[in-house]
């Protein structure tokens, strides 16, 4: 009788036990609700007060690529007032100069929430820009859908305009936010007057529901009293991608859908049966796409659209020369397929062939004397070429760009500076031949 008494009393008192456990988890639960509920409203009049405000504060999908993350990206600590103080101290810890002394190098400068994976064939979409060509990451992240890895140019009076266009590309495309990194370059000489105090009072009086701000820089080869250091951008957005692959291209330059995964298991595929050459460079045929025409997405889209003369060969009638050797009918005719990608072709590069490729990220990196317009792309491909690098074009996969080049649409000092970049190239060329004295090949 004793006994049963004693067991009684332990289960009544484990009951016990029990019943104070299930009232603290939902005390717990409901503290839990009462913060996050507090934590909301703050976060929702801190942006109110700095103005990004509207669908993408209370949630709801507005802006160029569709914006819905509202509390959920401020509950991940990307607030806008945390990333404003996070550039701060960017721009204020940093003292690297590039190779030469000229220009100030801010790497990181607002990276993407996306975690890149260890995976061999993963690609980084890589390209540069002024601040007034901003406005095309959102298509191209949205397109590419992987890293991409973007140095912008920028300088004085500009600094701020582009660091509040950068706040908001980044908070109103899910895109720009998921994908894209940010560096920064400007030249000492025209070095931001409060460099420590720029990228907070560049603070935003932004909605996503408004078009992006007006920026005051000019295109990227008519920045008057400066020189665009277009491979020093290259370089600088190359050295930071933490993928095995790069894919360099124009900001204004559109890849086929699809291309990132099409080619990770097309790599995958080749490595499996006979591996792959750390020396290939696999060539994506370029196109442009009148202005105004809808952009094709896949090599079907384009052949229809090539046809009805709204897509047209890159460098048709700027320079036909320069993308001839791709051989665009032989590509035209290839037969497509499942769908799938793979190697059409393989070419030996040949003067004076620029075409846009996918490659190790180990790649011979861009001659940093070349700056605005001329021979910055073509050094670089000659060098490859003088390496040892072969081009194989891949059959399913495309480049476009918006709108269709044509001789009239360029600054005034163009010719002046090809002239003078052809003389670089001349010495450029016969560098090569001391920098490779075992390679039997030249420009």
């Amino acid at each position: 009788m004793r006994m049963l008494r004693l067991w009684s009393l332990q289960r009544w008192r484990l009951g016990r036990v029990i019943v104070v456990l299930v009232l603290t988890v939902v005390l717990l639960q409901l503290v839990h609700m009462v913060l996050l509920t507090r934590l909301e409203a703050r976060e929702g009049a801190m942006l109110g007060h700095i103005g990004v405000k509207g669908a993408w504060a209370e949630g709801g999908g507005v802006g160029p690529a569709g914006v819905g993350a509202g509390v959920g990206r401020q509950l991940q600590g990307r607030t806008v007032m945390n990333v404003i103080a996070e550039m701060h101290e960017r721009v204020k810890n940093s003292f690297r100069l590039d190779k030469s002394g000229t220009y100030h190098v801010i790497d990181n400068f607002l990276t993407s929430e996306h975690v890149v994976l260890e995976n061999a064939h993963d690609v980084t979409l890589v390209t540069q820009c002024s601040s007034s060509q901003l406005q095309h990451l959102a298509e191209m992240s949205e397109r590419w859908r992987g890293p991409v890895s973007v140095a912008v140019f920028t300088c004085d009076d500009d600094f701020s305009h582009t660091v509040s266009a950068i706040l908001y590309h980044h908070f109103c495309s899910d895109s720009v936010f998921k994908y894209v990194t940010f560096h920064l370059v400007f030249p000492i000489s025209r070095t931001p007057r409060d460099l420590g105090n720029a990228a907070k009072a560049a603070e935003p009086r932004l909605s996503c529901s408004q078009p992006p701000p007006k920026l005051q820089a000019a295109p990227n080869y008519a920045m008057e009293g400066m020189e665009y250091p277009n491979n020093v951008l290259r370089n600088l957005a190359i050295n930071y991608v933490q993928t095995r692959y790069v894919f360099v291209v124009d900001v204004d330059m559109l890849p086929s859908e699809d291309l990132r995964p099409q080619f990770q298991k097309f790599l995958a595929r080749l490595e499996s049966a006979n591996g792959s050459s750390v020396k290939t460079a696999y060539v994506v045929p370029s196109f442009e796409v009148k202005q105004g025409a809808a952009v094709p997405g896949s090599k079907e889209e384009l052949l229809k659209a090539w046809a009805s003369w709204t897509v047209r060969p890159f460098y048709s009638q700027l320079c036909a020369k320069c993308q001839r050797p791709t051989d665009f009918e032989l590509w035209r005719g290839l037969a497509r397929g499942s769908g799938g990608l793979g190697v059409g072709y393989s070419l030996e590069w040949q003067d004076p062939w620029e075409p846009f490729y996918i490659s190790r990220a180990s790649l011979p990196l861009y001659d940093e004397r070349f700056k605005q317009y001329g021979f910055n792309r073509i050094s670089q491909v000659c060098e490859m070429h003088v390496a040892g690098y072969t081009f194989a074009v891949l059959d399913n996969a495309f480049l476009v760009h918006k709108g269709f080049k044509s001789k009239t649409g360029f600054h005034p000092t163009k010719e002046e500076e090809q002239n003078r970049n052809r003389l670089l190239f001349r010495k450029f060329k016969e560098e090569l031949k001391t920098k490779y004295p075992e390679s039997p090949r030249r420009c």
